[in-house]
């Protein structure tokens, strides 16, 4: 009979975890941001040639609790999917180049990473809280919407990004 309801609470715990976090939102802004930045090596980066892939633009800081404790998740995410058209940025949110790359390395975090220095880009997306993330489609539309730290490998999350990455691409422009 304990072991039935230990059974029973920890479905029940793990229920209330699931429900807790909210659904991906709907998109209703309009175009795509542009996004063109540096990441941590100097090169440039456009969203636009990314075209073909569903994106995950992962709005960040190393100061911020919630976006470090969603990395692990992003990463898993990326390498879950390896070799599908999928591809995760994350931006940072105006630190300097030192300061991330100490960051991933003491966290082991191997994640493409944007520097946004002047956050010209947090503000194009509305990126008004971190960690804030938007998934864009193959097509290169914003499809969805989050704030706040999120597993990306489970449940309603993991089966929207499936759904998209699965939908015929859009090579191009």
């Amino acid at each position: 009979m304990k072991a039935i309801l230990a059974a029973l609470l920890a479905f029940a715990a793990t229920s209330a975890c699931a429900a807790a976090e909210p659904a991906l939102r709907a998109w209703t802004k309009g175009a795509t941001p542009p996004l063109a930045l540096h990441d941590l090596a100097g090169a440039d980066v456009d969203l636009r040639s990314l075209r073909g892939r569903v994106v995950v633009v992962n709005f960040w800081a190393t100061w911020c609790e919630p976006c470090i404790a969603e990395m692990p998740s992003l990463q898993r995410l990326r390498e879950r999917l390896r070799g599908k058209p999928l591809e995760v940025l994350a931006v940072n949110y105006a630190e300097s180049p030192e300061r991330v790359k100490a960051f991933l390395r003491k966290s082991h975090i191997e994640l493409p990473v944007l520097l946004d220095p002047s956050r010209e880009a947090a503000d194009a997306w509305n990126a008004k809280g971190l960690p804030m993330t938007f998934v864009v489609d193959r097509a290169g539309k914003v499809r969805y919407w989050t704030f706040g730290e999120r597993d990306w490998n489970a449940g309603e999350t993991l089966a929207t990004l499936e759904k998209l990455v699965a939908e015929p691409g859009h090579a191009g422009r």
